[in-house]
């Protein structure tokens, strides 16, 4: 049986809750979060699903997801959110004589969780890390012999 959307949701708002409320993202899991379509969409595309119409995610969606990249379209999924969150944080330091507070530390550490997820996710599921091919670099050259031009001139 496949993942359906409320049970996404659930997920994805049990792992990111505390950063989705201070970017200001509804953290609600009844199958109709505005907040995760497009983290549900972008994931389901990348592991291998189709989505009838980009702006909407649906149970028929989800179900296009193979069996085998369920985590992977959650951790996909996480990461796309975590990049939106990212975008929609304004919390910057604020400093008024003696008292401060350090309100970007939150939007670095969000940083460093986009790094980790997105290492995990290319060595885990092979999505999206370094890729490479092999070619032939071929060099046209004409090796002179410097020294007998050197005793012409």
């Amino acid at each position: 049986m496949a993942i359906t959307r409320v049970q996404a949701e659930t997920i994805l708002v049990a792992r990111r809750s505390a950063t989705m409320v201070a970017a200001g993202l509804a953290v609600t899991y009844v199958g109709t979060n505005a907040s995760l379509v497009d983290p549900l969409g972008f994931a389901i595309r990348k592991v291998g699903g189709s989505t009838a119409i980009i702006g909407t995610v649906d149970d028929a969606d989800l179900a296009t997801i193979p069996t085998d990249m369920e985590d992977a379209f959650l951790d996909v999924a996480e990461l796309r959110l975590l990049r939106n969150i990212l975008g929609n944080l304004a919390l910057v330091d604020i400093k008024a004589g003696p008292l401060s507070e350090s309100l970007s530390q939150l939007a670095k550490q969000i940083g460093a969780d986009i790094d980790r997820l997105q290492a995990f996710i290319a060595a885990e599921y092979g999505l999206g890390g370094i890729t490479m091919e092999a070619d032939v670099i071929r060099l046209d050259f004409v090796e002179h012999d410097e020294d007998t031009i050197d005793t012409l001139l």
